[in-house]
């Protein structure tokens, strides 16, 4: 059995991460699960929130919205609509998202912005 996983993170924008893993949290649908090397094949829908990945005794964040992930093989793919890494943007740009977000009128597009801004300052938070 591998002692490592294989994380893929992909945006339509970009690959947030592609590297090697000890241990994988995911946000689920139903909320957040973790991965360990020998973990079975599995397909889930991913929600809002914060990927935290393990490795030579670091975390590593990142923020994504929503998608799905595949585990197989001790690989782990992640799709999603957009996200960022701690080193994308700082404390205040995220705090600045979160204050458009906040002033937009109700809708399901504001919702959604007010979840990736909480996201984005959940990275810094520690």
């Amino acid at each position: 059995m591998s002692k490592e996983l294989t994380l893929t993170v992909i945006s339509p924008d970009k690959i947030l991460y592609q590297g090697k893993a000890e241990s994988v949290i995911l946000p689920g649908s139903v909320g957040y699960f973790g991965i360990l090397p020998g973990h079975a094949t599995l397909v889930s829908q991913l929600d809002f929130g914060l990927i935290k990945l393990h490795t030579a005794g670091k975390e590593f964040r990142i923020a994504i919205d929503g998608g799905f992930c595949e585990v197989k093989n001790d690989q782990i793919r992640v799709l999603t609509e957009g996200g960022d890494s701690e080193e994308d943007l700082t404390h205040d740009h995220a705090i600045e998202l979160l204050q458009e977000a906040e002033s937009l009128p109700s809708s399901k597009e504001k919702e959604n912005l007010l979840k990736k801004a909480k996201v984005r300052i959940l990275l810094h938070e520690r």
